[in-house]
């Protein structure tokens, strides 16, 4: 771990996450995360930490840019989200890096 880093487990994963605007979704208790992809071996992988952003006026996901990612993730069973287009994807990890709630996701490949 990084010098400056706090490390360690968090509370429970959000349940749900919907995309609010382009890169910033919102879990069931109104709490606001920002979403970068990576690319990792030609895996897909979404970067997702909980940060303060002003919600202003979210946005349909019909009138949003096409993306890679799903307009929503659901906790399911185990170490998984399921998004809105049915794919699993695994959480990496899920903690606290210099006071910012941080989960890594990797898409699954779908069978």
């Amino acid at each position: 771990m990084a010098e400056g880093e706090e490390g360690g487990d968090t509370r429970a994963p959000p349940v749900r996450l919907w995309v609010r605007r382009t890169g910033v979704y919102c879990d069931e208790t109104q709490k606001t995360w920002l979403v970068a992809t990576e690319e990792e071996a030609g895996m897909l992988k979404a970067r997702i930490r909980r940060v303060p952003v002003p919600l202003g006026v979210g946005i349909r996901p019909s009138r949003l840019p096409e993306s890679q990612l799903p307009h929503m993730w659901q906790l399911s069973e185990g170490q998984q989200y399921r998004d809105s287009n049915s794919r699993i994807w695994d959480i990496e990890h899920h903690l606290q890096i210099m006071g910012v709630e941080e989960l890594l996701l990797k898409l699954l490949p779908s069978d």
